[in-house]
Formats: C-alpha cells, structure tokens, sequence
C-alpha cells in the first residue's frame, strides 16, 4: 500500500463484508494507472476512491520478469476527502510518513524523526535530534503531521516545547478522544502445532487510537493462549509503530532431548596417526614416531561425561511436549586402571602403556616391539619394560623406566634402563654405542666396541672387547671363551673373567675399590681444573701486558684499554674463585677415598696377561708377567697376588646367565 494511502485507508469491521459492489480489483503497470481505471469502472472521480495493494508489482529488466500492481479499489463514502492526494503524497515523498516522520541516513548526518501515538493514556509526541548535518524535525512538520491524522485537541505550547527540546523522550500533548471506527484493530492466528501465534495489527485511522500492550495480551489469551506471551517484544513492535510484518505473539517452547552420554579421553587412543616435527634447523627425525602413549600411576585416563535429561517443551496452550533423555554408556576398564566408586573417572595404577582395544582402556606395564627396533617402530621411550624380539637398529633409541630385554642383538645404539637390561644376542656396538642402567644390572652374550654403565653388575658369559664399561658393582665373565680384552674396565667391587688381556700384550686399563662415578666425577674435575688453570695463565699474561703498557704511560692508559683492564681483572677474580672450589671438591672426594675400606678385586681364572694395569684405590699393579689362576687385592696398603676366588652369583643371576647363553629361535 502506498505511503499515504496507508495512512488514510479505512479499516473495516472484521464482520463487514467487504464485497459492497462499490469495490473492484484492477491490474495495472502502476498505481495511479490502476486508480485511473477504478474511476472509469465505477464511474467516480479519482479524489473519491479508497484503494489497498493486493500485490506490489515490479518492472522488471528491459520488460522481461514484469510484473502487474494488483490493488482492489473501492469508492469512498466522504466526497472530496482525498482531493489532491497525489500532490499530497508527491509534497510528502521526502520522508516516509505512516505515524511518524522517519530519519534518513547518509554516512554519519542522520535526520531526525518525530513519532505521534495516540493511546488510553492520551495523544503522546516524541521528538528526537538529527545526528551530523541531518535535517531537524521543525514545528510545521509536526502540525502536517497531526493535520493530516485530523488530531486538534493538543497544547500547542507542549508542543513546541517538545520540538524545541528534541529529547527523543514521549511528551503528553493532549488527551484521548474514543474514536473506535477509527482505532487500530488485530487479528490473531496460532500454527497447526501450537508453538506459534501470530498476531496481524492494522494501523489506526486518523486520530484512532494504537494498541496497548495489554490489548494484545488479552486478545491473546481470549485465543486460548495461556504460556509463552512475548511481552516485550509485543511493546517494542507496538513502540515502533510499523505494522507491516506480523507479530509473533507467543511462542511455545521446544522440548529438549537430553545428550547421549559419551567417554572424554585425557590420552591419545587413536595412534594411526604420526605427525613429524621439525627441529631448529627445520630437520626431521624419522625416527621419533611417538606412537607410545605413556602414562604413570594415578593418572588421570578418561572421564564419563554422565547423560543428559530431555527437558520437556509447552506449546502456547500449555500442553506439555515429551522429550527423550539421552543414552547411557559404560566406562570400560581394562587391567592396570582403577575405576572410581561412582563410574566417572578412570586412572592408572601402574605405570605403562595406553592400550585401547574394544572400547576399553589398559594399562600394560610391557611395550611388546615386535621385531626390530627401525623405522617401523622409531625410538621406543616407554615408562614401564620393554620387550624387543628383535635387534636395535644403528642410530635408534630405547628408553625403559622398567627393564629392557632385547632377544636380538644391540647395535650402534643408544638404550636406558631404570631396570636391568638383557642382550640375548650381545651387543656391537662400534665405539659408538651407549648401553646404561641406572638401578640394575647388565647381561649380554657379549659386549664388543660399546659404552656402558650400570649401578650394580655387568655380567657376560662370552666376553668384553674393545669396550668402557663401568659398573657400580662387579664386572664377571665366566663362560668357557669368556675374557676381558682391550678398553677401560672400572667396577665399585670386584672384576673376575676366564682371561684378563691377551697374548698379544693388548693395553687393557682395570680400576676396581673405587665407584666409578666417584672415579669419573674426579675426572671430570680434574679436566675442568686444567681449563681454569690454563684459562688463568693466559690472563695473567694478558694483564702482565696491560701493566707494562701502564707504567710506560704514566700508569695511565687509553679508555678503552682501562675498560679491558678492569674486565680481565674481574674474571681473573671469578676464575680464581672457581679453581678454589674445584680444588676443594677434589680434597674431599681424595678423604673420601681415604676412608673407604680395602676392598676390590681382580680375578682371572685361567690367566692374565701382560700389557694389563690394575688399579686398586690409588694404588697401581702393571702386569709385566704372565699369571694364572689368580686373584689381585689389597693388603695392608699394598697390592698382593692370592689364589683365584670363583665368583659368587644370586639364583637369580644364575638363570639369567642361562637365559642369555640359550640361542635364539628365528
């Protein structure tokens, strides 16, 4: 419907038939065409008729997709009203008129807007400031406005005192006249499954009163509408005064159907997947797959998210709508975890691995390696032992907060036990291989070429090559071919081998009373003494210099040389410092020594060798000559020859021994 024409048209009871015969439905390119057709057909002048907009047409483009106004015209029933409407509506066209003059936008100018609404309450202005450059709501525009809604009873001053203000706040400017033929009207209808109700509003006519929000509340209960009312979205569509859509008056509420429980994972159980990360240097290690998920005891592995209840939904008329509740499951639990009491929450009570099979987690304090340790399997780093029914391949890694049992062979790799460490098929480990248990021993067929280091025993039936092995304990190889030949060989109590050397006078190093972590952390200090000393002496020539430079200078020298000066000054004081501390810790480690029992021996069954120096405490024995069956100890602060002491093992030593000497089935 036309701007203006909105404003004017007559609303009719709902009752009235609106077929009179003095009605007619045109079809026309535009409105005033349709209206001039009207007023032939029913044979009365333009200025009489009265018209609604059926069906808004469209020009289309260039003609195609056009589309016809469709409008029913009737006459009106007042002569000469609507004379000049179209030069009315032309003179108005600048702002959108239906109650009220409407702001237009441009950028930031914003133009005000006045609002006239006529309730039970009385006749109500609103004016409100234009923003930026937008254009003033002035006093004629508000007299236009009540003209044309036929409204005279009002308080001039109240209105100009609302227009000079421009509050944007409603200001009573007269009181309400009943005018009910002209007074808005509603209709009302609800959707097929109750969860909506639209409410149609026509505007008033004239000086007809608007609804209140209490109208539409009681229309809408006298419809059956009993929960669901939108009251404030009724008072702002009634505020807003556009009745061109329709209101929805209530709405029902959905039943919500509750959530199925499901079980949130706090580890990794999908291990299909391998992400590789780049290192600093944008580098890839292949063979860090991750694919173990470790945990520890008590760890937190999943948690039950419990069902959730459906919440049942209201239609407006109050009937209840059933809603599902969600489905239940289950929170699986496998060896090595504990469930809680209430079902919610599952932890770990050993450490291990994550093994999730059939829906259901365990913990396995044994990581099964399948074959060789390669780029299959990448570095394995496990919390609880390890079991390789392979070899370790060159380069890779084994890490075990638990034993390590390898049934192959140990290459140029590196392994870590917490636990003890088991080579069926001995290691090669070509002067690059590094074997370490730090609370356990070692037991391999042989060690050839390799680093070790264990808290407690090495023990080899066949025999140690070429090797450094240090072990907190005893160092025994005692099969029919077992010797000990080549490298650096220190344990805390006792070595014993079959032979000791070789005939070829092969230089072998033996420290035995001593842990050879003490052994190796005075080493260590001695090294780092050295440096400082060495690092000290080149100071001290270099602040000699700066001194001869001084005295022939005056015993001054240039800024930036004093600058140095008094630097080097400063480390020597630093370093000076250090080399005191160092020398100290030594001091203590060599009491330390010194009140140790005599202990530590050296035992070879069939012979020992020349080329072979022994090392007892601080003491020290060459072998210039061949012996046999013969044990090497202390005595009274001096190293004496015995007879040959066998070695002593546990049973359990024993099998292990057995173990490592039986073949390994292919």
């Amino acid at each position: 419907m036309s701007n203006l024409k909105n404003f004017l048209k007559n609303i009719e009871d709902e009752g009235q038939d609106s077929s009179s015969g003095n009605d007619v439905e045109v079809f026309a390119d535009s409105v005033k065409q349709a209206l001039e057709l009207a007023s032939r057909e029913l044979n009365a002048d333009i200025s009489m008729l009265d018209y609604e907009i059926l069906e808004k047409g469209t020009p289309g483009l260039l003609g195609i997709g056009r589309k016809p106004y469709h409008l029913l015209v009737r006459q009106s029933e007042s002569g000469g009203q609507y004379k000049d409407v179209l030069d009315i509506e032309k003179k108005l066209s600048k702002v959108s008129i239906g109650d009220d003059i409407q702001l237009i936008k441009s950028g930031e100018n914003i133009d005000g807007k006045c609002k006239i609404r006529v309730s039970k309450s009385g006749i109500w202005l609103t004016v409100s400031a234009p923003k930026g450059r937008g254009k003033r709501i002035e006093l004629s525009d508000v007299r236009e406005q009540l003209n044309i809604l036929r409204i005279s009873n009002v308080d001039n001053k109240k209105i100009e005192k609302a227009v000079s203000s421009r509050s944007g706040k409603p200001v009573k400017i007269g009181e309400w006249i009943p005018n009910p033929e002209n007074d808005s009207r509603l209709s009302i209808e609800m959707s097929d499954d109750e969860m909506k109700v639209y409410v149609k509003i026509a505007k008033p006519r004239f000086s007809g009163r608007h609804l209140d929000v209490d109208d539409v509340i009681e229309s809408l209960k006298q419809a059956g509408v009993v929960t669901g009312i939108n009251e404030e979205q009724i008072a702002k569509y009634l505020d807003d005064m556009d009745y061109s859509s329709v209101l929805v008056g209530a709405e029902g509420v959905k039943p919500k159907h509750g959530r199925d429980a499901y079980i949130d994972y706090k580890v990794r159980i999908d291990k299909s997947r391998t992400v590789f990360e780049e290192d600093e240097k944008g580098q890839v290690d292949f063979k860090d797959l991750d694919l173990l998920e470790n945990v520890v005891v008590g760890q937190l592995l999943a948690v039950k998210v419990p069902l959730e209840e459906g919440v049942p939904g209201r239609t407006v008329t109050n009937r209840v709508l059933p809603a599902k509740s969600g489905k239940d499951i289950a929170l699986k639990y496998g060896k090595g975890t504990i469930l809680s009491e209430d079902g919610l929450e599952l932890t770990a009570e050993i450490n291990g691995q994550v093994v999730y099979q059939h829906s259901k987690i365990s913990v396995d304090p044994v990581h099964i390696v399948k074959g060789d340790v390669s780029l299959e399997t990448g570095n394995i780093v496990f919390l609880g032992s390890v079991l390789i029914t392979g070899n370790v391949q060159d380069n890779f890694i084994v890490k075990s907060a638990g034993n390590i049992e390898v049934r192959g062979s140990v290459q140029k790799a590196f392994l870590e036990a917490e636990g003890n460490i088991i080579v069926r098929q001995g290691i090669v480990g070509r002067e690059e291989a590094k074997i370490e248990s730090t609370g356990g021993s070692i037991y391999a067929k042989f060690i050839q070429s390799a680093n070790v280091i264990v808290e407690k025993d090495v023990i080899v039936p066949e025999g140690i090559l070429h090797s450094n092995v240090d072990a907190g304990s005893r160092i025994i190889c005692t099969g029919r071919r077992a010797k000990i030949m080549g490298g650096v060989i220190r344990a805390g109590e006792e070595v014993n081998a079959r032979y000791l050397g070789s005939d070829t006078f092969t230089k072998t190093e033996i420290s035995v009373g001593i842990n050879p972590k003490v052994l190796q952390q005075m080493t260590d200090l001695r090294t780092v003494l050295k440096e400082s000393n060495d690092e000290l002496e080149k100071l001290n020539l270099d602040l000699n210099t700066l001194k001869i430079h001084r005295a022939g200078s005056g015993q001054k020298l240039p800024a930036d040389k004093e600058e140095l000066y008094n630097k080097l000054l400063s480390q020597k004081q630093k370093l000076t410092g250090r080399i005191q501390e160092i020398t100290i810790e030594l001091e203590e480690l060599k009491a330390y020594l010194n009140i140790l029992e005599q202990k530590g021996k050296v035992c070879a069954e069939q012979c020992i060798y020349p080329g072979v120096d022994i090392h007892i405490k601080d003491e020290k024995f060459s072998v210039r000559d061949q012996y046999s069956h013969v044990k090497i100890s202390m005595e009274n602060d001096s190293i004496k020859i015995f007879e040959y002491e066998p070695p002593k093992f546990t049973d359990d030593q024993t099998k292990m021994m057995a173990y490592t000497r039986l073949k390994r089935k292919q």
